[in-house]
């Protein structure tokens, strides 16, 4: 196995054959480069789903099920098109993911790259004025789990009243990581509403400051894909976005999440919702394809 910088900042290239099964002592190396680097980019592999499962599973838990695919053609494709702004999934309830894992299988001309930011390293250069100012404090963070769009920063005030397809959770500003003890930035561009306890307008100030830190160009990566690229990052201590892929161009990637817990078991409610709000939806075409039938009765005449 070797292992060299991807960056200054943080990120990993991991060089070796990922079907063959590791060793308990490159398990250990593997497990440290992932705890001191929080991204790691293994090249140039040709794996199977069970191949990318069991190398998550050589960091943290898999999350059950799957396979999943970020794909604009695969059908149930998640988040098929459009822009994804900075995040950290499911940093909207109490339990984040702890990692993700992708390994692209069809790349668009170009690499349709994706983006990570350092949170940790953008925790250990904030300035100590800004340190002062969001020690102790907590920000809340909410989502529209009704859709797949992530062009957008969710707000609660358009969100409304807390419900299960709009949940929210309040996470320290500073915080520590569950898992290695680093402190880091837990707020991002798409989910943070508000620093809790501060007017409007300096909360604004104040998250304006940390995300030109965050995102600056050097505390960021951005990766082109190329089929064959596995990409495994720390999802609490890197956010990840994506500028919006090509439209016609099969864009494909293969996930696996390290997680102890699913959507399902983080947000009460969640699946009873979505089912209803499916049924509700079916209801809708049907009625509007029953109005479009009603219409046209005429013109046969």
């Amino acid at each position: 196995m070797k292992v060299r910088e991807l960056t200054p900042s943080f990120g990993a290239v991991v060089e070796l054959d990922l079907r063959n099964p590791l060793d308990p002592p490159e398990q250990q190396e593997l497990r440290e480069a992932f705890a001191g680097r929080h991204l790691l980019l293994f090249p140039d592999q040709d794996i199977s789903f069970e191949d990318q499962v069991r190398v998550v599973g050589y960091l943290g838990p898999v999350l059950a099920g799957g396979p999943e695919w970020v794909s604009n053609v695969a059908e149930n494709g998640l988040v098929p098109e459009g822009a994804l702004l900075f995040h950290s999934d499911f940093i909207f309830t109490a339990e984040p993911s702890l990692g993700l894992c992708l390994y692209a299988t069809e790349v668009p001309p170009g690499g349709s790259p994706t983006n990570f930011a350092d949170a940790v390293g953008a925790a250990g250069r904030l300035p100590s004025e800004l340190r002062a100012r969001v020690q102790g404090r907590r920000a809340l963070n909410v989502f529209d789990l009704s859709d797949q769009r992530g062009d957008t920063r969710f707000r609660e005030a358009t969100l409304g009243p807390e419900t299960p397809l709009s949940p929210r959770y309040a996470h320290p500003v500073l915080l520590r990581h569950p898992t290695t003890g680093h402190e880091l930035l837990s707020v991002n561009e798409m989910q943070t509403d508000r620093i809790i306890g501060l007017d409007p307008s300096e909360s604004e100030e104040i998250l304006e400051a940390l995300w030109a830190l965050l995102y600056a160009p050097e505390n960021t990566y951005a990766h082109h894909w190329r089929v064959g690229d596995l990409v495994l990052w720390d999802n609490i201590a890197v956010q990840h976005g994506r500028p919006p892929p090509p439209r016609h161009a099969p864009r494909t990637m293969r996930r696996v999440t390290m997680a102890e817990h699913s959507v399902f078991d983080l947000v009460p409610g969640f699946a009873e919702a979505r089912a209803a709000r499916a049924q509700a939806g079916g209801r809708a075409a049907r009625a509007q394809a029953g109005g479009r039938a009603a219409g046209a009765e005429p013109g046969r005449d």
